[in-house]
């Protein structure tokens, strides 16, 4: 006879036995499937968006993907509202997949989808999908056609459309967009059609008559490649009429943007501030109190040296030399420790300006762009961007392009002509420090030198130290007992990152100065040109192009801040991308990817 209380005993054992198994064994398959996941790639999205007269649009993507799980790749597009998207069609390796329409089963095997297409419709939107076939790498070429991306808008035409999901199964390491004019109307131009972007590093631009929105570093897991654009009215007929306004659909996308103007709100903070100030001290009585203020930091800054950010470098004070050159050489990770770590940067403009004085003086030492004296005036000089080139960092490329843009048809830099485009082309000069902050702070995201946001670990803070100690080294050169002999090559890279921290000339001639045979070598690559008006020059055009960039950029933003009454909007002229807002959006979804 089996007492009661054993029984109960043992049966609660066995159930508590049959519960931890299936919960092992859920984690189990979770684990699994992370770990298959991680192998999944998505190297490169590239999709042309090729725009009709009636306001649809013909899209072809091709995807570049490594795929390790699932028996077939989905797109999800939800909120389509009038939008269709229909006749998917799928191609690998010149073969086109079978094209099986709508009513497609997902609840099949790998290979019962090998080779085939179809969408899945949804209560308010569609899942484009096909079969992966064998693991592994592939590209595939995708077409479909969506009927209403474009549509009328109340006093305009507009696009408001989310081109790649955020959530994919892994994260594009690069994205393209671009959207083509096959309307037989006017040519797109920065006046007549106006573009913003959202919830990515990425830009977007009118340029050579299309609009081009592309990433400017790999995809994060919530990052999504979402457009806003407005046509003028004359520019195409859009088939389909939208119940609200342009101006409605701006207001939506914009909540939570950078290009919502705050200043508002700021201006009544610093009015409430100002208010308690009057009534809590004199006027006299406040003047001085900001002075001692400053004259606090001033002595702490000079005095007893706290020149630095504690969570950039880990201390107030850095001292000791560096001898090697720093970061990797990574104009941009300098940049990025200097503009974060100096605690009179918020003061100082000068480390933009360095920063493209010293991609100025790389090409110029690299003997990329050829030095023409000026005829007309012997302080400065002329550079010739004939050659085509290009560069590991796509930061570098594009200011490259833009200077070669701005030499005109002869390709050659005269004066004032890079000030004058930057007038002109203000938002991308403008964008190159915010995008050289971007790249700088993924350089030590990539190696793991980061604990949050702006903030470095101990590794990251002594890469960080190095920088200044490698300064401390240019600047004491002479000093040093242990300099030694330095190749001509590694001086064009001391003389690089001299640049970025402005003291370029004071290098120079202390390389002149120790070593007058390996100084002269400069000579062949300058044409007659003195390194002092090399250096000279390249400070002072970055300056320049960059104070008219702001200038101009100030002028658009407060011109169009005027003439959209309160609500404060960006001007459309493109750059880079909203990291927030872009919200709603028509075929906005989240998820994708294998499955």
């Amino acid at each position: 006879m089996i007492p009661d209380s054993f029984k109960k005993r043992n049966f609660a054992t066995v159930l508590n036995y049959f519960w931890m198994k299936k919960i092992l064994s859920a984690l189990l398959f979770l684990c699994l499937a992370a770990f298959a996941l991680a192998g999944q790639e998505i190297r490169n999205i590239d999709e042309t968006v090729v725009i009709r007269p009636d306001g649809s649009a013909e899209i072809t993507q091709v995807w570049d993907v490594n795929v390790v799980s699932g028996t077939e790749f989905y797109l999800p597009f939800d909120h389509l509202g009038p939008i269709d998207i229909s006749n998917l069609r799928v191609s690998e390796n010149g073969e086109d997949f079978i094209a099986e329409g709508d009513g497609w089963d997902t609840d099949r095997t790998r290979e019962q989808k090998r080779g085939r297409c179809g969408i899945v419709r949804k209560e308010n939107g569609v899942e484009l999908c096909w079969g992966q076939g064998d693991y592994g790498d592939h590209l595939w070429t995708v077409r479909y056609t969506v009927s209403g991306l474009v549509m009328k808008m109340g006093e305009y035409n507009g696009l408001y459309f989310s081109f790649v999901n955020s959530g994919l199964s892994a994260p594009p390491q690069h994205v393209k967009v671009m959207l083509v004019n096959e309307t037989g109307g006017p040519e797109w131009t920065e006046e007549n059609v106006k573009v913003w972007g959202f919830r990515s590093d990425s830009e977007i631009f009118v340029e050579d008559g299309a609009v081009r929105a592309e990433s400017l570093s790999p995809f994060r897991s919530s990052s999504a490649m979402t457009v806003l654009v407005r046509f003028d009215p004359d520019l195409l007929s859009p088939a389909v009429e939208y119940d609200k306004g342009f101006e409605a659909i701006m207001d939506i996308a914009f909540k939570g943007s950078d290009y919502v103007d705050k200043s508002s709100f700021g201006d009544v903070a610093i009015l409430l501030l100002a208010l308690i100030a009057f009534l809590l001290f004199t006027p006299v009585g406040w003047i001085i109190l900001a002075g001692i203020i400053f004259l606090i930091f001033l002595f702490n800054y000079h005095v007893l040296g706290w020149k630095y950010e504690k969570k950039i470098f880990g201390a107030r004070k850095v001292k000791g030399w560096y001898r090697d050159v720093p970061l990797k050489g990574s104009i941009p990770a300098g940049y990025y420790v200097l503009a974060k770590g100096d605690a009179m940067s918020a003061w100082d403009k000068d480390y933009a300006n360095n920063l493209i004085g010293a991609y100025f003086l790389r090409w110029v030492l690299a003997d990329v762009v050829e030095v023409l004296p000026d005829p007309e005036n012997k302080s400065r000089v002329n550079l010739s961007f004939k050659q085509q080139t290009s560069f590991t960092e796509p930061l570098e490329n594009d200011l490259y392009a833009m200077v070669r843009e701005a030499s005109g048809k002869n390709l050659i830099l005269e004066a004032d002509e890079l000030e004058k485009w930057s007038k002109k082309s203000f938002k991308r000069m403008s964008d190159v420090p915010s995008r050289a902050l971007t790249i700088g702070r993924k350089w030590f995201e990539d190696r793991h030198y980061t604990e949050k946001s702006d903030r470095l670990n101990k590794e990251g803070q002594e890469q960080a130290r190095h920088l200044i100690e490698f300064k401390n080294f240019l600047e004491d050169f002479t000093l040093s007992k242990e300099r030694g002999a330095i190749e001509v090559t590694l001086w064009q890279d001391y003389l690089v990152y001299a640049a970025l921290f402005g003291i370029a000339d004071k290098v120079a001639k202390q390389f002149e100065k120790l070593y007058p045979a390996e100084f002269n070598q400069f000579s062949r690559i300058l044409n007659g040109s003195s390194l002092a008006t090399v250096i000279s020059y390249s400070g002072n055009i970055s300056a320049s192009a960059l104070k008219n960039a702001r200038v101009a950029s100030s002028w658009s933003s407060s011109s169009s801040s005027s003439s959209s009454g309160s609500s404060h909007r960006s001007s459309g002229g493109g750059g880079h991308f909203s990291s927030g807002g872009g919200h709603h959006s028509f075929g906005g979804s989240h998820g994708g990817g294998s499955r």
